[in-house]
Order: structure tokens, then sequence, then C-alpha cells
């Protein structure tokens, strides 16, 4: 028999026949090396059902001194496929048989057994050599000694980790099956003793809950009131709980101050109740218990007649207790009264059904502030917005204009805090540089109150020039007395559009552009925003999936400052689009013009560049 297709059978022999219980005895070979799991441990953190990623069989740690390696045969075995099974099996390029290419090129390489894996997920195998060894040898593609890659096999994520638990399993080698050979078929000893780890351990979610204050009426958490007596509700809301926490209870504290504020009443919130309903046994409150500046309150959603919870649980944000306030104490000019209306975090817990403490951040506060009385001859100059954004009270300030809008001024004017009727009142507006754009005159009505308007320029040249802060000052004489207020106020986009990022540069062909929108506003009361995005490309059409969009309320910021939002959208680069420079075009929106929107701002600019490739997503 030829010597070649002798050897092709001892290592056919070799390779197909290891299952044999009644394994054939070798003399003693050189280290045929070491097998491992890479990477090893796999650790997975929150890794849901149906996710899968690739790890490598390899080999190494071969005797240098040896015979070498001319075959192998491999046979991988998962502990538990209910929690992590196989779905795939490959030779990865550059893999430990042919680490050039050069065998399989020349029809060299032989798989005797191709990689696969079994029905069920357990085991995954291969097994390779060469057809023929000696033209093998004298390629150089034989023996081998380097280390390498024997197979990548895919694993799939079959069972998720319980609460605060971890699945494990691990991977190993079916000793029966896998052997390593040396070019005259004869078996080497191997080291198959590593055993690879995997593990996937529950992930917390990605936000924590927290407790807001936020007064509905006022439509602000720094409440201001302009005489004893008014009353205003405080809603305690909760937000960012995510159904993965599992919560059913919370408590909190809520410190004020007793000599300002007295509690009215204490409201129930609907935001548990919504999942406290059959099969699950209704709703428990604690409290209120009153100290002498605080209120402690709490909830918690009941189990079954057994004890048991039952889903959905809750998850987004909403109201859980609303508390009503009585201002109580009001100074004279100009004493103003103020103090924190603070949540205590040391008394804010939430917990979920098994009775574990669920981590927090920390709670949102608001304030309270009691204009003073202003006795004597006095005038109170303010805009159209409501209290407390029109810059009502001595010397204050408004919330913001934007081009071309209308501001409505109106001027209070009370002696010992009685209207005084029929009397001219001037309001001078001067512009940031000192320019005074107009002066205007009335007459104070039956209530005591003059009212003007003007409309925020707009020149044709540099009309950005003219943003920035605003003064009106109202002055009138009472009785041979001129008295005056002063007002402020900042001119501005509603919207300034900071920053268009995309996630990468270049795109190909069915991959979605991630688009990230940074923006800013200066605005204090809840306004409506529509930040729309489009791509076109290179020969100016927009892509056919069309403009997506995002919605944003802004809201709350703090005077001459900005308060800051990001969103993002996904634009599909549908097989139309042309394969060049593409530009992303993002504007702001009151709401589409359809609907009776305009724009708050012009088009960001420049419009970033991606590149469209030629060619499909992988």
């Amino acid at each position: 028999m030829n010597k070649k297709l002798f050897v092709l059978a001892v290592i056919t022999m070799m390779l197909t026949t290891a299952v044999i219980t009644v394994r054939p005895t070798f003399a003693a070979s050189p280290n045929g090396g070491r097998l491992h799991f890479v990477p090893d441990p796999v650790t997975l953190v929150g890794a849901p059902v149906g996710y899968e990623e690739w790890i490598q069989v390899t080999i190494d740690d071969i005797n240098p001194t040896g015979p070498g390696v001319g075959g192998v045969q491999v046979k991988v075995v998962t502990s538990d496929p209910t929690i992590v099974k196989f779905v795939a099996a490959r030779l990865p390029t550059g893999h430990f048989m042919d680490p050039d290419g050069s065998a399989e090129a020349e029809g060299n390489l032989w798989k005797v057994t191709p990689p696969k894996v079994s029905a069920d997920g357990t085991t995954a195998e291969c097994a390779t050599t060469f057809y023929d060894m000696a033209l093998a040898i004298s390629h150089g593609d034989a023996p081998i000694y380097a280390a390498g890659v024997i197979m990548e096999v895919k694993i799939r994520v079959m069972a998720e980790p319980p609460k605060y638990g971890v699945l494990s399993a691990t991977f190993s080698f079916d000793p029966s099956n896998t052997v390593i050979g040396d070019t005259e078929g004869h078996e080497l000893q191997r080291d198959i003793s590593d055993t690879g780890a995997y593990t996937n351990t529950w992930a917390p979610p990605s936000q924590l809950p927290r407790l807001e204050v936020w007064s509905p009426d006022k439509g602000t958490r720094d409440v201001v009131l302009t005489a004893e007596g008014q009353e205003f509700d405080l809603n305690i809301i909760i937000k960012n709980v995510q159904a993965a926490w599992e919560l059913v209870g919370l408590n909190f504290k809520l410190n004020y101050n007793s000599t300002m504020l007295q509690i009215v009443s204490v409201s129930n919130g609907t935001f548990l109740e919504s999942y406290a309903g059959p099969p699950n046994g209704g709703m428990f409150y604690l409290g209120p218990v009153y100290g002498p500046d605080y209120i402690i309150v709490g909830a918690m959603i009941l189990p079954d007649e057994y004890g048991i919870y039952h889903g959905p649980f809750p998850e987004g944000e909403g109201v859980v207790y609303t508390i009503r306030f009585r201002g109580i104490l009001q100074g004279v000019y100009p004493t103003t009264y103020t103090c924190a209306l603070d949540l205590d975090d040391s008394w804010v817990d939430f917990g979920d059904k098994d009775g574990i403490a669920i981590p927090k951040d920390p709670s949102v506060d608001g304030t309270y502030t009691m204009k003073p009385r202003v006795l004597g001859r006095a005038i109170d100059v303010y805009t159209q917005y409501p209290e407390p954004y029109g810059g009502q009270g001595v010397n204050a300030t408004s919330d913001m204009f934007w081009p071309q809008e209308e501001v409505i001024l109106y001027a209070n004017v009370t002696y010992n805090e009685w209207p005084v009727q029929n009397k001219d009142v001037t309001f001078q507006v001067i512009a940031p540089d000192g320019t005074t754009m107009t002066t205007l005159v009335d007459r104070t009505d039956e209530n005591g109150v003059a009212t003007v308007s003007f409309r925020m320029n707009w020149p044709c040249e540099d009309p950005e020039d003219l943003f920035g802060e605003w003064t009106v000052i109202a002055s009138v004489d009472i009785a041979g007395q001129v008295v005056r207020d002063f007002l402020w106020f900042k001119y501005d986009y509603l919207v300034r559009i900071w920053k268009v990022t995309t996630d990468k540069d270049s795109y190909a062909h069915c991959e979605w552009v991630n688009v990230t929108v940074e923006i800013g506003s200066q605005s204090q009361m809840p306004r409506h925003i529509l930040l729309a995005v489009t791509i076109h490309d290179e020969l100016n059409y927009p892509v056919i999936t069309g403009t997506v969009y995002f919605e944003v309320t802004v809201s709350g910021a703090t005077y001459c400052s900005y308060n800051n939002y990001t969103g993002s959208v996904r634009i599909h680069v549908d097989k139309s689009v042309a394969a060049g420079t593409a530009k992303v075009h993002v504007v702001a929106l009151t709401d589409w013009p359809a609907n009776g929107g305009y724009a708050v701002t012009k088009e960001y600019a420049p419009a970033p560049k991606i590149n469209i490739l030629a060619e499909w997503a992988p």
C-alpha cells in the first residue's frame, strides 16, 4: 500500500472511531497540547433569552520537540442546555489546522466532521485533518506546533437569571470524542481538564426610582404665593420606576416650616393603586403622621390571600400623594418668607415584593415663598404670563420671550393695597445695549391696572444682536410722590440646538443611523417642542423613510440660565439612498406646520455629514 494512503487511512480511522469505549493502546506519545474555552469564564450581565455570542475552542502548549499535530477531533458539551446551549459551529478564518488557508485553497483540508451542533444544543463538534498527509508535510502545513483556534461555537442564552441571582453552567470536553493525532496516526496525550465557566447575572434596571415634589396648580416645584390664606397642591411624584424592580411599597418624610405653612388635606395618589387590583389584595396606607415641621406617609400594594404578588408591577411615573398647603404668614415689604419643601432622603424608602429595599436616586425638592405685602404707595409691573412666571412682585423677573412675540405689560397701582384709578403710568422698555426701544403710557382702570404692549424687534440686519436681558421700568405719581418698579426678562430663541451627532461616520445600506440631538432653553413655563430630523443623500433626495422626530417639554429653567435636554432618533439607510456624502438636517418646531406649528430657532448648521457606503450591511 502507498505510504501516504496508509497514513491517511490510519488518521481517518483514528478520527472516526474514537467513540469506541475500549480505546486502542498507543506507545507513550509527546504532549499533544492543552485545550481551552475562550473566553473563560463567559460572564454575562442581564443577557436576555435569545442573546447569542461566539466562543472559541483553542489549543496551545504543544510539545515543540514532539511529532506535532496532524489531525484533531473535538467535541464539547454544555452542562445544562436549558440555561445555555450551542446553536452553531464554524471553522474561523486562520483556524488551527489551516492558519494561512493554503491547505483549503489547494483542496487538501479534510473536514472529516464539518462543524456541527446536536439537535438539542447539548454538544458541538468537528474533526479536521489532511487528505494527503505527505503533501501537507511537504508544503509545511503539518506537523503543527503553533497555538490556534480549533473551532468557534455560538452559544444562546436560554434562561434569564432570577432577580438578584445568577444562572451558571459549564462547558467541557467529551473525552471519548476529543482526539489529537500526529501525522502518522498516533494519538497524542492531551490535556482537556479545562472547564469553561458560564454565568449570567441579574442586571438591575438602568434607572433608579426617585421622588419629586411638584405643584400642579402652580406648574412648578418652587411655589410662590402673594397673599396670606392662598392655597396650593403639592404632588409627591415617583419617577423612573421600572417593572423589573417589582416595587410594591414606599414611604417618605416631607419637611416644611409649619410657621409659614399649614397642611389643609392629604390625598392618596393613583400610581400604586392602578396596580393593586385583583388578583392582588388592594392598598394599605401608613399615616399620615404629623410632626412639628414634617409629615410622614407610606403606601403599599397588598398581595393576594396567599401572600403572593401578581404582575404587572409598577413602571413609569405617577403621583403617590397630594398634600394641600395654605400660606399662613406674610411679611411687609421687604420681608419675604421662604422655606424648603424637603423630601428627607433618610426617610425615603422603596421596597419590592420580597421586602428588599430598592436603591434610589436623590429626591428632587422644592421651595415655598410668600411675597411681602406692599403698603403705602406701590406699583407692580409684570407681563402676561401667569404668576409666578410674569414677574409679579417688586423688582422681579419674567419668563423669556422669543423673536416677534408680543409682550403685554401690566402695572398694578395701589395705596395701602387699595387700587388707585385714573393714574397715568409710564412704561420704559430698554434693550440690552441701553437703547430705549419704546416708551408708552396708559391710564389705570377701576382695578388700578394700566396695560400696554409691544412686539419683540426682529430687524433686517443682525437681529440676534438684540438677544439678552431687557429691562422694563414702570413709574407713576401718587399724591405728589413718584414710585417705580423694575422688571427684567430674557430675549432669546425659545430653543437652541447645541449639538447634533451620529453614532459613527459611515453607514452601509440597510444600516440604521442613530442621531443624537442636544438642545437648551431658558423657558421657565412648560412649552412643547418637536425636534424633526431628516437625512438628504448626496443627490439631495430625502431618505425614502421620511422625517423622524422626538418631542420635548422644555420648562423649569432658572432665570438667566439654560435647561438642557437630549433626544435620539434612528433613520434607516434604504437601498434607494445614493452612495456618497449625506447631510443630517435638524429643526425645532412648536408643532408640525400642518397643525399650525412653526420654527422656534434656525436649522442646525452646518448640517452634519455622513458617508453612505456603496455596499450592504453585513
